[in-house]
């Protein structure tokens, strides 16, 4: 799977929310090789990007190299022609993580903020996981 092929199921998933694409787009977002966090902290103690919408916490994942690139650059205000630093996760390790997430009081994940909002819940990971990861 690509960023571009996310892209563009997400695409139709605006136009269709309750179509068969939501169930493609979880494919393709699952079926990528890792995903995208944005690094806090310090470089000997790197923390993915925790964000809040509402009153939740939610870890900040992207689908492509580009989202997180330019997510950065507006959180920075320095545009996206920068270079960005940038961590990867893999689908797998990200949901053995869900446990520790949940109790550091994270709601859920949020790819691609501002793009796709595309939001899993941090006690649906695993549910998610099996249904989609494991058929990667």
């Amino acid at each position: 799977m690509t960023s571009a092929l996310v892209d563009e199921i997400a695409t139709s998933v605006r136009n269709d929310p309750s179509g068969q694409d939501l169930v493609r787009l979880w494919e393709a977002v699952y079926g990528l090789e890792h995903w995208w966090l944005l690094p806090t902290g310090t470089a000997e103690d790197p923390r993915p990007l925790v964000g809040v919408v509402g009153d939740q916490r939610f870890l900040l994942a992207f689908t492509g190299r580009h989202h997180v690139a330019a997510f950065a650059g507006a959180r920075d205000g320095a545009g996206a022609a920068g270079a960005t630093a940038a961590m990867t996760i893999t689908p797998a390790d990200l949901t053995g993580l869900a446990p520790a997430l949940a109790a550091d009081g994270v709601a859920g994940v949020l790819f691609d903020q501002g793009v796709h909002d595309l939001v899993a819940p941090i006690t649906g990971l695993p549910s998610l996981w099996t249904r989609f990861g494991q058929a990667a």
